[in-house]
């Protein structure tokens, strides 16, 4: 009774045993070279230099809440409108600066013209959609208003502390 036996490299069970680590490897370059392609914009090397940023602006929150500040932001089509409560020492101009939750590409900033006694107006540059974080400041910067956005919105979104 005679055997066939095959080379090793012609038989399947090499090939298969092979192919496991081979695959991964692959998997995890693939994986390295997405890593390196989409960095996240939330990480931080500065601890300390972010923590002494959020502490200003908590300040400028409080300051807004000292003031009494009390305003309402609208969207519609391609005008944002801020409308104020009450406008005693209100300037020509407000600072508009819009976040995106996640990507810092799409963060822009804005200047609104007074229109009348308490409303601010701008015209913004594109048409947004989805989450959007808005901060309201004078040009003194001395206060500021913010407002967690989901767009498109239908209604006015009141501006907090």
């Amino acid at each position: 009774m005679q055997q066939d036996i095959k080379p090793w490299y012609k038989q399947l069970w090499p090939w298969l045993l092979i192919a496991v680590p081979v695959f991964t490897a692959l998997k995890a370059a693939h994986t390295v070279m997405l890593m390196q392609g989409n960095i996240p914009d939330m990480v931080v090397d500065d601890y300390y230099k972010e923590g002494q940023a959020i502490n200003q602006r908590l300040a400028l929150y409080r300051e807004a809440e000292l003031r009494n500040l009390d305003a309402k932001v609208l969207i519609a089509g391609n005008q944002i409108i801020i409308r104020f409560a009450q406008n005693d020492t209100l300037g020509e101009h407000m600072l508009l600066d819009f976040y995106h939750p996640t990507i810092a590409n799409k963060d822009f900033n804005l200047t609104a013209e007074r229109s009348g006694k308490l409303l601010y107006i701008a015209t913004l540059p594109h048409s947004l959609q989805g989450n959007w974080r808005i901060a309201v400041t004078d040009n003194s910067k001395a206060w500021k208003l913010r407002a967690n956005l989901v767009l498109p919105a239908s209604q006015e979104i009141q501006l907090g502390y």
